[in-house]
């Protein structure tokens, strides 16, 4: 009754399936993904959230705390393997080096809280799921990590960790939804393709340093820099709709662009939360991919706030420039 229904290991966070047969929960989001179907009797499993939010079994779960209980105070800390071949990752040990890992390449920088879609049409690209998923510890997730190409070398290249949040299945497709969590940076490479490398990482998981104030005393402070970046946002959801400029702003100004947006990627952050106002403004603003991977590399927040408010300035001026072009323009025809 202990052992999952693969039989290879013993239970962890038990769920049942509709079928009857039980797996860690783990599992069965990992068989979700590779196979979409139960690993015992192959009948088509429900969807990846509902297995996400699923109830753990009771009375299993009961048991397996009792037989855990003489040896740790929780079965919820126990690292049980759900896959063999499938690695584990901890948030809560940010120096820690993990050897081997594989990371996806895409062809633009994915930052933290952003939400993408990835999808697999190819067998390639399915057979490439198996070994890329890796397992959250602490939030009992799987995850991948994603990277942007990098122009030179890969080593002390920066990524991201990508949580897993749903997975639609369409005939012999399939479609991931990801939310970025957390940095990573990569220490030495072991293989490099088109599509993917293996390299050692170490997380670059979000502090604020002690010398970095957090009080709005002074110009400088990133409580300021992160107000100015929530007034120039607010400003744009203030005016009026942009139909004149270039198509990389074009519809970018008014409350509909701002509802918009706040549907995608979450509510426009508080400037009192300044680490994810910064990365929130960063995924919404209309700046290029070298600028949001560069700011991906930067640890200090004041810096990377400083950045988002230059290109607040550039935009502004590049709209400016806009305006009076336009202006210009009507002037001469009139």
């Amino acid at each position: 009754m202990c052992s999952s229904s693969s039989g290879s290991h013993l239970l962890k966070s038990p769920v049942t399936n509709h079928c009857g047969h039980t797996f860690c929960r783990l599992c069965l989001l990992w068989q979700k993904i590779t196979t979409n179907s139960c690993p015992k009797c192959q009948k088509r499993l429900p969807s990846y959230q509902f297995i996400q939010h699923q109830p753990v079994t009771y009375t299993i779960n009961g048991i397996l705390q009792s037989l855990y209980r003489a040896d740790q105070p929780t079965a919820d800390i126990l690292d049980i393997p759900s896959e063999p071949d499938i690695q584990t990752i901890s948030l809560s040990e940010p120096n820690r080096l993990y050897s081997h890992i594989p990371i996806i390449l895409f062809d633009f920088p994915v930052l933290p809280s952003q939400k993408i879609r990835i999808p697999i049409y190819t067998l390639y690209s399915r057979a490439m799921m198996h070994i890329v998923v890796f397992i959250c510890k602490e939030l009992q997730c799987l995850c991948l990590a994603i990277s942007y190409k990098p122009k030179s070398t890969y080593t002390g290249h920066y990524g991201i960790l990508a949580k897993i949040t749903g997975v639609a299945n369409k005939d012999d497709d399939i479609l991931i939804d990801i939310i970025g969590l957390d940095r990573f940076v990569t220490r030495q490479m072991h293989k490099v393709a088109e599509d993917h490398s293996i390299a050692d990482i170490e997380l670059k998981l979000e502090t604020i340093h002690p010398e970095e104030p957090k009080v709005s005393n002074g110009s400088n402070s990133t409580i300021e820099l992160a107000n100015r970046v929530h007034a120039f946002i607010t400003d744009l959801s203030c005016s009026p709709p942009s139909y004149s400029f270039c198509n990389a702003v074009q519809g970018l100004l008014g409350p509909v662009w701002l509802q918009s947006v706040q549907n995608i990627h979450g509510p426009l952050p508080s400037p009192n939360d300044p680490i994810s106002l910064c990365w929130w403004a960063a995924i919404i603003l209309p700046v290029a991919n070298q600028d949001r991977y560069r700011l991906l590399e930067i640890d200090s927040l004041m810096d990377r706030l400083t950045l988002v408010v230059s290109w607040t300035h550039d935009l502004e001026t590049q709209w400016d420039r806009c305006t009076t072009r336009a202006m210009t323009s009507i002037a001469k025809a009139l």
